[in-house]
């Protein structure tokens, strides 16, 4: 019996409920702030789909993960996958701190324009890692569902005409 390989599901699991749980006290310290305010919410369901839309799709792909993990064979591609898209979050926040850091020590007239190009360079490198890491994830799904060939007893060459009879 073939061993079940269950290392991208628990992965993708955990940091799947980190990401819902650091969402969820943002979104709490958020309300609670702009409820001191005024009466109303200020969170349309827009705004918390935009928002929770990240941990359910982490949550998803563990789920896919756990109904493939006895056919799994490309071990190295799933971890690939894994690893790029948590890589694609963290980046994101390291690079949001570092911008943080930065601008506090450049020009005032130059801080607009710079902080829209890093900006956009910021996001065109996280987004070029989510598209790579979810290729990645089609590519193990692809080969994962995919009917494996009949396996012949002799180990040879399929004869074209094995099937003719003379």
């Amino acid at each position: 019996m073939r061993r079940a390989f269950t290392g991208p599901f628990w992965v993708l699991l955990v940091f799947g409920l980190l990401l819902l749980l650091t969402t969820a006290v943002y979104v709490n310290t958020y309300i609670q702030s702009a409820r001191n305010e005024g009466g109303r919410s200020p969170l349309s369901t827009i705004a918390l789909t935009r928002i929770l839309i990240w941990p359910a799709i982490f949550l998803a792909e563990s789920l896919v993960y756990w109904l493939i993990r006895r056919r799994n064979r490309f071990r190295a591609l799933s971890w690939a996958h894994c690893v790029i898209f948590m890589l694609a979050f963290l980046l994101n926040i390291l690079f949001s701190a570092i911008l943080i850091f930065h601008y506090r020590m450049v020009a005032v007239a130059e801080t607009r324009v710079n902080r829209q190009i890093m900006m956009h360079e910021q996001q065109y490198f996280f987004w070029g890692l989510v598209i790579v890491a979810h290729l990645a994830f089609f590519a193990v799904l692809a080969n994962c569902l995919r009917n494996p060939g009949p396996d012949r007893e002799d180990g040879g060459q399929e004869n074209l005409l094995d099937d003719v009879v003379l």
